[in-house]
């Protein structure tokens, strides 16, 4: 190993994501306190490819798929692998590295290409039992995973799934998710909170129920709908406002979500907005933050709310959520159980006194140990002890 270790971090897109902003932080963060010569691989363009170009020597991975085309339909899904192959061969010729740092199981095509180029191989995962069997597969996570020398997991809930898979306890380090704190005023909280209102139409008054990420089916955001309409067929429904932020402006999951906020009759009390770089904001303008995934490994979105001082209110048995939630930064309802979900969520309205000791619980939390300052030295030690590992791969 070279005094000063290079190390290539592979990244599944330059989009925001949590995923990819958790990597730029702890990128971010390595470079300023330790040695490594940083180098990355990331998949595709986004809006913040320039941020990892600030960083360290940046490859883009685009989209091989252009080469296919000349090729009849029924051919191109078994070229795919190998074109994509070559294309990540060419692309890194003559390269070599001490450790390869896999980001998420959205790089595992990656896996065999590289594997001969570094020394040593950490992967980390941020992939639940549903998520990884949609993106690898069960035969490519038994192909894929015996070849890593060390594992990071995101959650309890994360290091469970790889112990289903084999992954041996000892091969495994535990760091959850972090974010960037920035300190505000409450004058300054109420500000931005009536300005978003006003942008939305909503009274100054109103109890706004907020969620935040990409659309789908992993995300509940079906359930957050099916919960709101419980709400508004309550007592004090016309209190409350819903409001997701995140997800493509058009596409299916978009559709979806309108059609049903249109036959649920909820056009008046819920809206969705599309991925935005001024998420902060949004945050300031919630009382709660509605976690409503069916799976979810510990998303950064909670812990943005949280910095906010906004409690969250998730299903048990949904990955990541109960383990931050606790009994103190918020309430946990049994899985899918909408009726339960949105007794919470009127609880934390009638009360501001629970409302405000959750939500400073929730603040107080990220700040001691859901910040880099607090998570970057253990990815660190995480890539210290892969790089100590006997038996390299060449």
């Amino acid at each position: 190993m070279n005094a000063k270790p290079r190390i290539l971090f592979v990244c599944h897109a330059a989009t925001r994501n949590g995923a990819t902003i958790l990597l730029l932080n702890t990128l971010r963060w390595l470079r300023e306190n330790s040695d490594i010569e940083i180098e990355i691989l990331v998949h595709g363009g986004g809006d913040l490819l320039h941020e990892f170009k600030a960083i360290g020597r940046t490859t883009v991975l685009r989209n091989a798929a252009f080469f296919l085309e000349a090729f009849p339909h029924g051919m191109r899904a078994s070229l795919k692998p190998k074109v994509e192959s070559l294309w990540l061969n060419l692309l890194m010729m003559g390269r070599k590295f001490d450790l390869v740092y896999l980001n998420t199981s959205a790089v595992a095509a990656d896996v065999p290409g590289l594997a001969s180029r570094a020394k040593r191989m950490l992967w980390h995962i941020h992939e639940l039992k549903y998520a990884l069997q949609l993106t690898m597969g069960e035969a490519m996570i038994r192909d894929l995973f015996p070849r890593m020398d060390r594992f990071v997991a995101v959650s309890n809930a994360v290091q469970d799934t790889l112990r289903s898979f084999g992954v041996p306890q000892d091969k495994m380090d535990m760091v959850r998710g972090s974010v960037p704190v920035n300190e505000f005023t409450s004058d300054d909280r109420c500000v931005r909170r009536r300005k978003v209102l006003a942008q939305l139409g909503w009274p100054e008054d109103a109890f706004v129920v907020g969620a935040c990420g990409g659309m789908g089916w992993r995300k509940g955001t079906d359930l957050f709908l099916q919960i709101a309409r419980q709400i508004r067929n309550g007592v004090n429904g016309d209190k409350f406002r819903f409001l997701w932020v995140g997800g493509a402006v058009k596409g299916e999951e978009a559709l979806r979500f309108d059609h049903d906020v249109r036959l649920f009759g909820l056009a008046k009390q819920c809206c969705s907005i599309p991925t935005t770089g001024n998420v902060m904001d949004y945050y300031k303008a919630m009382n709660v933050f509605a976690l409503t995934s069916r799976e979810d490994p510990f998303p950064l979105v909670m812990l943005e709310a949280g910095a906010c001082h906004v409690p969250t209110v998730c299903f048990a048995e949904s990955g990541g959520g109960p383990e931050y939630v606790g009994d103190d930064a918020g309430l946990i309802a049994p899985y899918l159980d909408v009726a339960a979900f949105a007794m919470h969520l009127e609880t934390l309205r009638s009360s501001i006194e629970i409302r405000s000791r959750m939500g400073d619980a929730a603040a107080g939390k990220v700040r001691a140990g859901h910040v880099v300052e607090t998570q970057g030295p253990k990815i660190l030690a995480s890539i210290r002890k892969t790089l100590a590992v006997g038996g390299g791969k060449g």
